[in-house]
């Protein structure tokens, strides 16, 4: 998986505040995309992977809040996600993607 940097920002910042629900929701947001659990040794404190479409995935990657750090979120495309759109429509598909487990987690 290879982080889209700038791009990425819209897409993790809807996230962050809503880290709590998004745990509380992973199995039906996981299930919505088609997706799976993310690897082992993908970091954070949980993770899963999204297929927002069939041959790119979006490898998402949360930190909970503590005492010392707020609650953040990676969020890693596909190594060969450029091969199927732009880099520019890379950003849409995370920041639709992102949009869309914020409603998931509001129902």
């Amino acid at each position: 998986m290879s982080h889209v940097a700038a791009s990425a920002m819209p897409t993790i910042k809807l996230l962050r505040a809503h880290v709590e629900k998004i745990k509380e929701a992973k199995e039906n947001i996981i299930r919505t995309f088609n997706g799976k659990k993310g690897p082992l040794d993908a970091g954070g404190d949980f993770s899963f992977i999204l297929y927002p479409l069939p041959k790119i995935a979006l490898c998402y990657i949360f930190y909970e809040a503590d005492e010392d750090f707020p609650a953040s979120v990676r969020c890693l495309y596909s190594n060969n996600a450029n091969q199927f759109m732009p880099v520019s429509g890379l950003a849409d598909i995370g920041e639709y993607t992102s949009k869309q487990i914020l409603k998931l987690i509001d129902h």
